[in-house]
């Protein structure tokens, strides 16, 4: 008896339809992930996405203060020819205190130097003299006014940018503490600073998006602020329509890893040791 079996084979055009369908479906989820992840924008950052949650963007600023390693990482040798002394690391410590005296001060202070041939470094390290390596000597001349004195910094190359920040702890008698964080952002192939902007336009990180995150941590900390005035606790209230929270009026970042940590030390002008960081 002859069987003859069914043919299982498709026809081209079953064929066709079946691999429009597959690559739909493959665009599709695409789609939704690009939409997630980037909601189309460009956002090039090794630190942080923008899909990632508020968990891992609250994990980056808690790790900032591990930042401040007191020396140099990440540094590429190619710019030894930038140095102004060979003998040194590109950003090494100039200063360094351990002192306490009595009922006095307490000091404990590593401050940088950044080793960059340049009359811009140049204004740069007068600047971080005159910030923080002169205070040591004013703590030690006051007396009968105990006063706490900690400064730490971090340093870090990528892509050609010398990112220097520069934290410091102050407590003077009866004086409110205050945080002092200071950045110095310079390119290293271009011996020029580098603003905020011009980084952000460097990693093709879109401005609206860096908006965003500035206007979150703002508003956080606004809140914070609100929620302890009502406890009966004073603390430095934000003003939410500040310019400084605008991306172009930006001063104070850091470039470390991919991630940029914007930073409003409020202390630097006022006596709180408040400070609000965003990420991106």
């Amino acid at each position: 008896m002859n069987v003859t079996l069914p043919d299982n084979k498709l026809d081209r055009k079953t064929v066709m339809v079946y691999a429009i369908i597959i690559l739909i479906c493959i665009a599709s989820i695409f789609a939704v992930v690009w939409i997630q992840f980037f909601d189309g924008k460009i956002v090039e950052t090794v630190g942080t996405l923008k899909g990632k949650s508020d968990y891992d963007y609250n994990n980056l600023k808690a790790e900032f203060n591990d930042l401040l390693t007191n020396d140099i990482q990440n540094y590429d040798e190619k710019f030894n020819i930038k140095k102004e002394s060979l003998t040194n690391d590109l950003v090494y410590t100039v200063c360094e205190d351990n002192e306490s005296s009595g009922e006095d001060y307490s000091i404990q202070v590593k401050i940088p130097y950044i080793n960059v041939k340049s009359s811009t470094v140049k204004k740069i390290n007068n600047e971080i003299k005159s910030t923080f390596i002169d205070k040591v000597e004013s703590i030690k001349n006051t007396k009968n006014k105990y006063s706490t004195y900690s400064v730490q910094y971090g340093a870090y190359v990528q892509d050609g940018i010398l990112s220097v920040v520069i934290k410091a702890e102050i407590q003077e008698g009866t004086k409110a503490q205050r945080t002092v964080i200071k950045t110095f952002n310079y390119d290293l192939e271009n011996n020029s600073e580098i603003s905020f902007a011009k980084l952000l336009e460097k990693k093709q990180v879109d401005t609206e998006y860096a908006q965003e995150r500035i206007n979150k941590e703002a508003q956080i900390g606004a809140k914070r602020s609100e929620d302890y005035k009502a406890m009966g606790y004073e603390i430095y209230e934000r003003n939410l329509e500040d310019k400084m929270y605008k991306t172009e009026n930006i001063k104070e970042f850091y470039f470390h890893d991919g991630t940029i940590y914007i930073i409003f030390a409020y202390g630097n002008n006022n006596y709180t040791n408040e400070v609000d960081i965003a990420v991106i």
